[in-house]
């Protein structure tokens, strides 16, 4: 059996039960957050936590916990349902009356745990992906957050399946590139790798974060808004995201990239943070 912790309290997900005035489900008033797991540790838990707290202070929602708080959790969740390595989702919610207006600002955590065979981020093969263009985000800070509000995410999912695509690049309404469905994106460019930045509406991610660290000790690094002439032109694309690390690129729409070097450099060195 598989068990949630609700507010501390650990709950058989079979029981758990979330009311029909939940404001996460009613509004998407909330956020979540992503964590892997290696060998029983939550891995690069100070950038999620700090994205956790901007998350709630953007959002005008208390959340309570300290880092250590959070991980004591964590580790109580996952000791519960043996789960050496794979992930946790954190989602926090605005406790409250009311419809669009809160009464209150409190909130309510759940997280849940995924098993994960993996004790490193894999190597894995790279993909096909094409352009999103039937719905725009909007270049706010709003959009930096991992909502619970992620319709934008599933009509470009759907439209990915749609046209046999494994993923698919999102833009904003000045149609510049900002991620995909589930991932940040990084351009090299000779050797000098760019990515977009927050204040064009791409997700905080926090392995962005870290990867930004990383590749400075390396690369020449930007954050500049990205063109489609840009991926055209640039010898390799990038994906990363919590669950995976990074993902490489063979191909979007016709444009086929055949170097892998940013790529191997950085999977090799998430798998030292280990």
């Amino acid at each position: 059996m598989n068990f949630s912790l609700l507010n501390n309290q650990l709950t058989e997900e079979k029981n758990l039960r979330l009311t029909n005035k939940n404001r996460g489900f009613l509004y998407g008033d909330g956020f979540f957050e992503t964590i892997k797991i290696f060998n029983k540790k939550p891995f690069n838990l100070e950038n999620h936590f700090d994205r956790i707290i901007y998350s709630a202070d953007l959002l005008d929602i208390k959340f309570t916990l300290s880092v250590l708080d959070l991980k004591k959790s964590i580790l109580i969740l996952i000791e519960k349902n043996n789960i050496k390595s794979g992930s946790v989702r954190v989602s926090v919610y605005r406790n409250s009356k009311g419809k669009y207006f809160p009464e209150e600002n409190t909130s309510s955590i759940l997280i849940n745990s995924r098993n994960d065979i993996n004790d490193v981020f894999v190597e894995r093969s790279f993909i096909n992906i094409g352009y999103y263009k039937e719905n725009l985000k909007s270049p706010s800070p709003l959009s930096n957050l991992k909502s619970l509000n992620s319709l934008l995410y599933v009509m470009a999912s759907k439209y990915a399946k749609e046209y046999n695509f494994d993923d698919v690049i999102l833009f904003n309404t000045n149609n510049n590139i900002i991620e995909t469905t589930n991932s940040n994106l990084f351009i090299l460019n000779y050797n000098k790798v760019i990515t977009p930045p927050l204040n064009d509406g791409c997700v905080d991610g926090s392995m962005r974060k870290l990867l930004i660290s990383i590749i400075k000790s390396k690369y020449e690094f930007e954050e500049e808004s990205i063109s489609e002439i840009d991926l055209d032109t640039c010898s390799e694309v990038i994906l990363s995201n919590s669950t995976y690390g990074v993902r490489g690129i063979k191909k979007i729409n016709e444009k086929t990239y055949n170097n892998s070097n940013l790529y191997k450099y950085l999977i090799k060195s998430l798998n030292n943070l280990i």
